[in-house]
């Protein structure tokens, strides 16, 4: 009789740890978003109709309604201004009405993000944001949804992104260096973490008001299997920093590796001392054929003056697959 009631309590305990891990699909906050969705799905007169779900929603409708009011929603939030928009919505920069804090707020379309479901991450951005303890990465404040939109409240980084301090200063390889650094922990660390970028570029590296870098927007974060792969059979990432492992997927196995974040970092760090990508060009097709021809498409300016440490650290971060693996 002992040995039930210990393996009565034990399942009850593990109960309880799903429900209290934040990390668990079964935590407290899911449940109860469940519950309001639940509420909220059925809440239609001809579904009322049946005598069950209308008993139901008698039984709950005043919980829900309550719950609704103490969960964090939009109206908590007064908007300042529009600071960025993107495929799936916008971000904005809001203050928290009782605490009067700044906020970066990502506003995205529940309908364009399931029309491109493909390529759109929620979850995996949501966690790493959530759960990562790295100060190379923007951390996420909560996040909550209504009938339209999910939302995620970040912290604000006022010194704005890269691609802004590229514009205003000539970057010295002091600086590119220190920056390289900083986004090299900042993948090491959602490596780590078991996940691959796949679009790191200098719009989504955030200055804080220290400037420091932070990397951002994780919406094309994909989990690693346990070999270290992905698996996507769409292009995703901006043309002039795609791998060409990415571009090989692409009607192949779709499968390649982390190895396209580094690279991104190689064509980064080329962009912050020429002021250009390495392998521009006019359409998207000859964009594509230089970096399949990295190999002789590479070239450094011979108009400026570059170490040859920064040339061999581009050199090695864009290069192939085999080439980090022997």
């Amino acid at each position: 009789m002992l040995g039930a009631e210990s393996r009565v309590e034990s399942r009850l305990k593990k109960l309880e740890s799903m429900v209290r891990n934040p990390q668990s699909e079964l935590n407290l906050s899911a449940l109860l978003d469940s519950m309001n969705a639940l509420a909220h799905d059925l809440n239609y007169p001809i579904l009322r109709k049946n005598k069950n779900i209308e008993a139901f929603l008698n039984r709950y409708d005043k919980l829900v309604n309550e719950l609704r009011e103490l969960q964090v929603k939009i109206d908590d939030f007064e908007k300042v201004k529009l600071i960025g928009r993107g495929a799936y919505g916008e971000v904005q920069l809001v203050r928290h009405k009782a605490s009067r804090k700044v906020y970066a707020m990502k506003q995205l379309s529940k309908f364009e993000m399931i029309k491109r479901s493909e390529s759109a991450f929620f979850w995996e951005e949501r966690h790493i944001m959530a759960f990562s303890n790295s100060p190379w990465i923007v951390q996420l404040c909560c996040a909550f949804q209504d009938d339209q939109h999910l939302y995620m409240v970040m912290e604000f980084m006022p010194g704005g992104d890269l691609v802004t301090l590229t514009i205003n200063y000539d970057i010295p390889e002091k600086w590119a260096r220190f920056y390289t650094a900083e986004v090299v922990l900042a993948l090491d660390a959602i490596h780590s973490m078991g996940f691959i970028h796949r679009d790191v570029k200098p719009d989504n590296m955030l200055l804080d008001q220290h400037g420091h870098l932070k990397l951002a927007d994780f919406g094309t974060c994909m989990r690693m299997d346990s070999t270290g792969m992905v698996h996507c059979e769409t292009a995703v990432g901006t043309p002039d920093y795609i791998s060409p492992e990415v571009l090989q997927s692409q009607g192949g196995d779709g499968t390649y590796g982390r190895e396209c974040d580094w690279w991104s970092v190689g064509v980064f760090l080329y962009e912050l001392l020429v002021g250009e990508t390495p392998f521009y060009a006019e359409s998207l097709i000859g964009t594509y054929g230089k970096i399949m021809n990295y190999h002789n498409s590479l070239v450094f300016p011979d108009d400026m003056e570059m170490s040859q440490d920064a040339k061999d650290l581009i050199s090695d971060f864009l290069t192939d697959r085999f080439a980090y693996q022997n």
